[in-house]
């Protein structure tokens, strides 16, 4: 008998950088033990290097329209594929605009939503649409099966569809190096993550570096994102330049020095769905500053500052507090990597594999 076949959608290819990309790899090397895989997305061929051997990718030809357009081109397409292609189960990766491309619609298999982003609620606030919203919600209706990655959108989702299996299975990594005894150079704070300046709070970030206070530290910020994002974030940062330096993209050895050497991370997020690069952080024995948001409800106070949601001065007073205080880093530091440990020991478990074998065999 031939193996069930387990198609999976996400816009940005798995091999590029992003918390939503390190979900699908880790998805896709857990299934394609006991099932055929599909992946469906808009990378190109080209950026099928890295893939496991033996997962089929099939490649929706939007690259040329950028990130936006070929978002909204995208959804479409996906449908199609949802049609034409054999799946005996299907987990999509949830996308902007409005996160759903309603396959449940188009498909007689069953479909697990996969909500690393509710994206809605930022659109409808980003491009003041706020029947993106209405949408959503409307699409969310059609699933049976949803995965999130935090209570609050737990909660978002089984209110808006009761029905629905709602399971939360929440992000893990693989553990660096034990951090060296004693202080290293932490003569920075860092800001690590996709270059959205509206989600990602970076105007935000950059008034309260406007009201620093003497002794705050230097900020690095790591990252890419739209060309507009980051002329738009080169101006914001420009009148900050002694104290600020953009570093671009950052993989690999040089993402886990920046993460080595940084005193903390800043995440100034207006939305999350969970926040990878704090986990990360976390991981190194990093404290996390980041704003008062539901989404990132499961970070323990005793692991980083929270400031009230959106508040530039607030952030400006947490940042330069912590930049003095180098006993109370080197505290939370301690408790963070011992969090993060706790946490990956507890969520690490195949709750994928478990959850598609569940429904496949009902």
């Amino acid at each position: 008998m031939r193996a069930p076949r387990v198609v999976i959608s996400i816009f940005d290819h798995p091999a590029y950088p992003g918390g939503g990309q390190v979900v699908v790899r880790r998805i896709i090397e857990t299934l394609a033990r006991d099932y055929e895989v599909v992946l469906v997305t808009a990378g190109s061929p080209v950026d099928h290097a890295g893939m496991r051997a033996g997962v089929r990718v099939v490649s929706l030809p939007v690259g040329w329209a950028g990130p936006r357009l070929g978002q909204l081109l995208y959804h479409p397409l996906l449908v199609l594929a949802a049609l034409f292609l054999r799946h005996d189960l299907w987990i999509e990766s949830f996308t902007p605009p409005f996160s759903s491309s309603f396959l449940p619609v188009v498909t007689g298999r069953p479909v697990v939503g996969l909500a690393q982003t509710l994206s809605a609620r930022e659109m409808a606030r980003k491009y003041r649409l706020a029947f993106l919203l209405r949408i959503e919600r409307f699409a969310l209706r059609r699933y049976g099966h949803v995965v999130v990655f935090n209570p609050y959108d737990r909660q978002l989702v089984s209110d808006c569809n009761p029905r629905a299996s709602v399971r939360l299975i929440p992000n893990v990594l693989t553990m660096p190096a034990e951090p060296p005894a004693g202080p290293g150079a932490e003569d920075f704070c860092l800001f690590l993550g996709r270059l959205d300046i509206t989600q990602k709070g970076l105007d935000l970030l950059a008034d309260a570096y406007a009201g620093a206070a003497p002794g705050t530290l230097p900020l690095v910020i790591a990252g890419s994102g739209t060309r507009l994002d980051e002329h738009r974030l080169g101006e914001l940062m420009r009148p900050h330049a002694e104290r600020v330096r953009l570093v671009g993209h950052v993989a690999g050895e040089r993402k886990a020095a920046l993460l080595t050497g940084a005193a903390f991370v800043v995440m100034p997020s207006r939305d999350e769905t969970f926040g990878l690069v704090a986990l990360e952080a976390m991981a190194h024995g990093k404290p996390v500053v980041h704003f008062d948001v539901p989404q990132l409800s499961w970070i323990p106070a005793d692991c980083g500052v929270k400031v009230p949601a959106f508040d530039a001065a607030a952030l400006a007073g947490a940042v330069g507090e912590l930049s003095r205080d180098g006993a109370r880093r080197a505290e939370l530091g301690r408790n963070a990597r011992a969090f993060t440990e706790r946490h990956n020991a507890v969520a690490a478990s195949d709750a994928y594999a478990d959850l598609v074998g569940e429904i496949l065999t009902r």
